[in-house]
């Protein structure tokens, strides 16, 4: 009897710890789902005759200068350089992006960068600290090439990046960040900007990962609530004496019916939370007409075209950061799901 006791206290302590462990990586996971949020800016990538930092300029003061507005970005690519910080010759490599028009949209932190700063830069924690041995760098200097630049501001990218506005007017931009009136789609977005402007470019799209995400979450809860429902039947089956489960023993009408009552509860909540995390879906993906059976095999033909433009352009600092929170995710969630399917 007391060796039943100490098997039944070490098996039911080990599914306590996976139930733990499964729902600290479910949070995480849905912290990292958060990050990745809906994006309202179209990334298009440009082709043919590529426009000039001195154009995109030209561009960005005629839009300010009328009365339609519209928020756009101009990227450079730089490449990976050598930034070195001149005091102490300190050297290390980053991604160097110049950006021509709302900084924002490259991503919310870039804002530090001011429209017409061109001795300023942004960079990352971790090329601060190789460069300076500090975060608190704002107002030191560093160089690329013979370029000198002034550090306004450090953020927390995950890249070694430096960004800041092109100095050299003959620099040619590969991509434009757009972001779309209210109720106007990615696409739209981006078709009505490169038509209105004589330009070329491909959108590079990344709404699959919404689509994607969405149903790790629901899948652990249902993982979860199924686990819990058979925990509940198990007990409604048997009675708990000094901790040993009796089977077959008579039960009561209460315990039946809160086992009941509290199986209900837990799919109630389950299918809320579910239709809940499911809404984020884009609405793009859903058809018109649910008799719509073309849509389905056009939109994932479509879809597997967009991720291969993805996978083969430069992703923006916002795509890289969602993409990094995206697989995230999907390790988290997935791995507890497997975890309390497995208890």
């Amino acid at each position: 009897m007391e060796s039943e006791k100490k098997n039944y206290c070490f098996k039911y302590l080990k599914i306590v710890m996976a139930a733990l462990l499964a729902v600290a990586l479910f949070y995480s996971g849905i912290k990292d789902y958060v990050k990745v949020g809906k994006t309202d800016t179209a990334v298009v990538e440009l082709y043919g005759n590529y426009p000039t930092v001195n154009q995109a300029k030209q561009i960005w003061e005629n839009y300010q200068s009328s009365e339609e507005i519209t928020d756009f970005c101009f990227v450079w690519n730089g490449g990976v350089q050598v930034v070195t910080n001149p005091e102490d010759f300190r050297q290390t490599n980053a991604r160097v992006t110049g950006i021509v028009g709302m900084a924002a949209l490259y991503d919310r932190q870039a804002a530090l960068l001011e429209e017409n700063d061109e001795t300023g830069c942004v960079i990352d924690k971790d090329t601060a600290l190789e460069l300076f041995g500090s975060e608190n760098c704002a107002g030191s200097q560093l160089t690329v090439g013979e370029q000198i630049y002034e550090v306004r501001g450090v953020v927390s990218w995950s890249q070694h990046t430096m960004l800041i506005r092109p100095p050299q007017k003959n620099q040619v931009c590969t991509q434009v960040l757009i972001r779309g009136k209210k109720g106007q789609n990615l696409e739209g977005a981006a078709s009505d900007f490169l038509v209105g402007n004589g330009l070329s470019g491909i959108l590079v799209d990344d709404s699959w990962l919404e689509v994607i995400l969405s149903w790790f979450p629901v899948t652990f809860l249902v993982m979860l609530i199924i686990t819990v429902s058979r925990w509940l039947y198990e007990m409604e089956r048997g009675t708990w004496e000094n901790g040993i489960q009796r089977n077959g023993e008579k039960k009561t009408d209460f315990r039946k019916c809160s086992c009941f009552v509290i199986r209900i509860l837990l799919w109630g909540i389950g299918l809320f939370f579910g239709v809940r995390l499911l809404s984020y879906i884009p609405q793009s993906w859903l058809p018109d007409k649910w008799s719509d059976f073309s849509f389905w095999p056009a939109k994932l033909r479509k879809t597997m075209e967009a991720f291969r433009w993805y996978i083969m352009f430069p992703k923006t600092m916002a795509q890289t950061e969602r993409l990094m929170s995206g697989i995230g995710c999907i390790i988290k969630c997935g791995a507890a799901a497997l975890l309390i399917g497995a208890v």
